[in-house]
């Protein structure tokens, strides 16, 4: 089992923009999450749990062959009968990318599962940031934890009609006060 959680930030040390190699303001494909902040990564409050078959079923997805996979993992694993590159974006991970989102589609729906390993009892707000034009939407946008409740699913719809073509970015974050966990999405809009 895998953890991961997004305590990055995108400024560094002296609170300003992350930079490139260039020394220019970095841009979404040269920043990923951001930089990572080691006292925020200790109580993350929810982090995104991902195991040894979301790695298999990433590589089936990306076009490499279940004779290949199970040599390198010596397993019996079994590619899913549908695997095709546009289902990178159902693996559970704390960003979301989607390759081609045509305007003419309906929505495209993301399904994230979260583990709450912070308080008890927490209510998570889901906020937006998205590019104009490019409608995300985030169901439920509430996550409520309690004693009994640790996991949740929630989905994330991405509708394009009215987006830029090429690359769109923003994000969505969970905030319940003390924590904020962040998910940066990228969306290629044809």
């Amino acid at each position: 089992m895998f953890l991961f959680h997004s305590s990055a930030t995108n400024y560094n040390n002296m609170r300003k923009p992350l930079t490139n190699s260039s020394n220019s303001i970095a841009g979404p494909h040269e920043m990923g999450v951001g930089e990572i902040n080691p006292l925020r990564a200790l109580n993350p409050g929810l982090v995104f749990e991902t195991d040894v078959e979301d790695y298999l079923r990433f590589l089936c997805y990306f076009g490499y062959s279940q004779k290949i996979i199970r040599s390198i993992s010596e397993t019996n694993f079994n590619c899913p009968k549908n695997s095709s590159e546009d289902l990178i974006s159902s693996v559970n991970y704390p960003s979301i990318s989607i390759s081609t989102l045509k305007r003419q589609q309906k929505a495209k729906v993301i399904t994230r599962t979260v583990t709450n390993v912070g308080y008890l009892n927490a209510t998570y707000t889901a906020k937006v940031r998205a590019p104009q034009g490019l409608v995300v939407e985030v169901i439920p946008n509430k996550l409520v934890f309690s004693e009994g409740v640790q996991r949740m699913t929630y989905k994330v719809s991405f509708y394009g009609k009215e987006a830029h073509g090429g690359y769109n970015f923003g994000s969505l974050t969970w905030l319940d006060g003390h924590h904020y966990v962040h998910t940066v999405f990228a969306v290629k809009v044809e």
